[in-house]
Order: C-alpha cells, then sequence, then structure tokens
C-alpha cells in the first residue's frame, strides 16, 4: 500500500469547533504514515463493508470528478468532502465529535480515495507537575483521543477512482428525527447493499430454518450451504439463490421453494459473490452447542462425511452424534 495524500479536518461538536486544515499531512512524518496504513489495511480486509455506487445526482461525485480532472486540489476536495459531513452531523440529534480524515492511496495497482470518520475518544493519561513542594503525578483525561491503530473504524468509505465504485461502512443516527446513515446516504449519495457477512448470516439463518421446518437436520444442511459459498469463493463464482438450494436441498422441491420463498422475502442479493476471506474462513468449521451444553466445532466438509460425523434420530426423540475415526485425542 502506498499513501500518496492525507488530510485531516477536526468537527468538535462539544465546542462547536470545525477547523478546515489546508494543508496535507506530512506521510512520512513518524508515526502519520503508520497510522494511516494500519487503519486502511484494516478497512480493506473489513467484512462489514458494502458495496455501491454513486446515484446520478451525487454532489460528492461531481466534487471528485473535479478532482481526478485537476479543476480542484486535494485539500479544495477534501474540504467539500467535509462540509457535506458536518452539514449533517451538525443536524444529528447527539452529534458526535470526531476528526475526518481524507486519503488517497494505491493498493495492488489500483488507486482509491478513503474517507475516515475517526470518533474522538476519552482516555486517561498521567501528567507531571513540578512546584513548590516537589514533583506530583496526576492522572489527567485526555478527550480527543484518535482509534489506536489496533481498534477497528466502523464509519468509512473507500472510493475507486478507476470505475467510482463504493465499498461504505457507517453506522445509523438520528438526525431530524430520521434514522439514517450519514455516509451513503447524505455525504456520498450512494446506493449500499449487504454485506458478506450479513448475507452469510441470512443464508446461514434460512437455511436451518427450513431444514428444521421440515424435519431435516439442520447443522448438515448449513454446512452444505457453508461449502457450497467456500467453492464458489475458491473459484471467484458468484451463485444466486437458487443455485444455492440446488446444492443444499438436492431433489425435495418443496424445501427449494420454501427457501427461494425466505429468500425473496429477506431481500436476499439476486446475485452473491462472497470475496472477503475473513468471512471465508469464519465458515470452514461448524459449531454445534445442544441443551446439554456441549459445543462441539467441526469442519464444515466433515458434516456430511460419516466416516467422521454421523447423526442419528433417536426413537425418544433425542439426536445422538458420532465422532468416528479419531486417531488422536489433544486436550486443551
Amino acid at each position: 500500500m502506498i499513501i500518496k495524500k492525507a488530510i485531516l479536518h477536526i468537527m468538535d461538536f462539544n465546542s462547536d469547533i470545525c477547523i478546515f486544515s489546508q494543508k496535507e499531512l506530512e506521510i512520512g512524518d513518524y508515526g502519520t504514515g503508520e497510522f494511516i496504513e494500519k487503519h486502511l489495511l484494516r478497512i480493506m480486509e473489513d467484512s462489514a463493508k458494502k458495496k455501491g455506487e454513486f446515484l446520478e445526482y451525487s454532489i460528492l461525485k461531481q466534487t471528485l470528478d473535479r478532482y481526478l480532472s485537476g479543476n480542484i486540489d486535494f485539500a479544495e476536495f477534501s474540504t467539500a468532502a467535509g462540509n457535506l459531513l458536518h452539514d449533517q452531523i451538525s443536524q444529528a440529534d447527539e452529534p458526535e465529535s470526531m476528526d475526518f480524515l481524507v486519503c488517497q492511496f494505491t493498493e495492488e495497482s489500483r488507486e482509491y480515495i478513503g474517507l475516515l470518520l475517526l470518533p474522538n475518544k476519552t482516555a486517561y493519561t498521567h501528567q507531571v507537575e513540578n512546584g513548590q513542594e516537589g514533583v506530583a503525578n496526576k492522572i489527567i483525561r485526555y478527550f480527543t483521543m484518535l482509534p489506536g491503530t489496533n481498534q477497528k473504524i466502523s464509519c468509512y468509505a473507500i472510493i475507486d477512482t478507476e470505475d467510482l465504485s463504493v465499498v461504505v461502512c457507517d453506522k445509523k443516527r438520528a438526525i431530524n428525527g430520521d434514522e439514517v446513515m450519514v455516509l451513503p446516504d447524505k455525504v456520498l449519495q450512494c446506493t449500499y447493499g449487504q454485506s458478506a457477512r450479513e448475507t452469510v448470516r441470512m443464508i446461514k439463518k434460512i437455511t436451518s430454518e427450513v431444514a428444521e421446518e421440515y424435519g431435516s437436520n439442520s447443522a448438515v444442511a448449513v454446512s452444505r450451504a457453508k461449502s457450497c459459498i467456500i467453492e464458489r469463493a475458491e473459484q471467484n463464482v458468484p451463485f444466486t439463490p437458487s443455485d444455492l438450494c440446488e446444492e443444499v436441498f438436492h431433489d425435495n422441491e418443496v424445501m427449494k421453494k420454501t427457501f427461494r420463498q425466505k429468500a425473496m422475502e429477506a431481500d436476499m442479493p439476486p446475485k452473491i459473490s462472497v470475496e472477503n476471506p475473513k468471512v471465508v474462513k469464519s465458515i470452514r468449521s461448524h459449531k454445534i452447542k445442544t441443551d446439554t451444553g456441549i459445543e462441539i466445532k467441526i469442519p464444515t466438509e466433515y458434516l456430511e462425511n460419516s466416516r467422521y460425523v454421523e447423526f442419528t434420530n433417536n426413537p425418544d426423540g433425542t439426536i445422538s452424534i458420532a465422532l468416528k475415526n479419531i486417531g488422536k485425542i489433544v486436550n486443551r
């Protein structure tokens, strides 16, 4: 990753102060480049971000076009974006003080513009005072601490400067009585769908519901759904809800119909592509919890293989789980 430009604006709603910087940050300064890069790397791997596209009337898109064509400079672009953000946050029922970081960077030969909302945190540190009675060490509060590099930034937008596609992550805020997500709805004025994490969670939930509704083993059904997602992700091939239910429920037309109906009611995307490595990694194993307090974590591909795991429905309505062909047990 190469950070080309960055600028920081201050929006302190506690003191009613808004300071727009006219000068870019010195990326080479100690800690500055590292701070920005670590947050951007975490963002690029975030499974909560949603894909979107600018709407035709987006003011920010028009401003970005002017910057990319050389009609305005980076500071002017960032100030315009900051004004859009400040105008909205200032109308919030509970305005949140923050710093607004705008940056331009390249990652894997593609160039991006990043808009990062850095909420001000309260933290404690020491302060040394030297008075007439000697040295006194005190504990004081800092009210404007930025998120540490090991902390997640939950509100941001990343814009691809080549095709102007957007990924965004934000939280709902109450503005003039309405619940809105400021970044996509008001600042960027862009569309946004479900994140990869939300889509996988929806697939697991609907698959489990359909399996249980028709007396099928929900653990096996969900493992089939996970296997389908993993396989398509490894091949970098998108799939539809119909593709998924064919893989999971095979020849059971009733269950497939129910799955498609529930998927439609839940607004499952018509075309699904799970590209995030963290999401794929999270579904490579399957955790089973029983009402007796037992928890078992099993590789997803083993759940359908009776050589390793076998489920038995007992006459009394209980379920037995057999773990087979185990060569060694390690206690942890």
